[in-house]
């Protein structure tokens, strides 16, 4: 599980760096005390839980959190403050919980156990990494598209690349990368066994097409 921690304190990001990789001994944890600076590494990351520090200099823990589930819609959110008032309002963005410092790791136990998106649930990077046939793959893409009523040029819009990547993915040509992949499973509401189940997967080597 890959996690990045935000909070303007380094000893309160150290605690609980500390205690997520107790409760998850082989969690990737990256430690941000700069909005801007976790916000492009959630750009150029795959990353699967968010916590965030809610009062914070400049952008707040909320607004970063909307930027960032605009980056990534499966991003799996915790809020993490010292002010429980903060709640109702933290609510108002798609998040998995909120946890009131300090924090304990039953807390975290708790919160890791009800992700809106469970790791599981999302790409497994070595399983994926396999795939051989980007044409099935492209092909399932786009019978999804059209069942949800979706032109090409809509579908791009939605995740925010080009016709043309859209095209390529669909014909096989490439397969899209982990974070895309993540994209289009939101927008066409399926999981990542809808999109890979019953297609070739090759442990050695994989001969699909080029990522995206």
């Amino acid at each position: 599980m890959n996690i990045i921690i935000l909070d303007n304190h380094k000893l309160i990001i150290a605690e609980i760096k500390r205690q997520v990789l107790s409760v998850l001994p082989g969690a990737e944890c990256v430690c941000f005390t700069k909005q801007r600076e976790a916000i492009e590494h959630t750009k150029k990351h795959r990353v699967d839980v968010a916590l965030l520090d809610v009062d914070m200099p400049g952008l707040n823990g909320i607004e970063v959190a909307e930027l960032m589930c605009r980056i990534n819609p499966r991003l799996n959110i915790i809020f993490v403050t010292g002010y429980p008032e903060y709640a109702l309002q933290a609510f108002a963005v798609p998040v998995s919980d909120f946890i009131v410092k300090p924090v304990s790791e039953d807390a975290l136990k708790t919160t890791f156990a009800k992700l809106r998106f469970p790791p599981e649930e999302t790409i497994d990077s070595f399983q994926y990494d396999d795939v051989r046939d980007a044409k099935a793959i492209g092909e399932r893409l786009r019978t999804l598209r059209q069942e949800r009523g979706l032109t090409a040029r809509q579908l791009a819009d939605e995740i925010g690349v080009s016709y043309t990547t859209i095209y390529r993915w669909e014909n096989g040509n490439r397969i899209p990368d982990g974070f895309n992949m993540g994209k289009l499973m939101n927008v066409l509401g399926v999981r990542m066994k809808d999109v890979i189940s019953d297609i070739d997967i090759d442990s050695e080597n994989n001969s699909g097409g080029d990522r995206a």
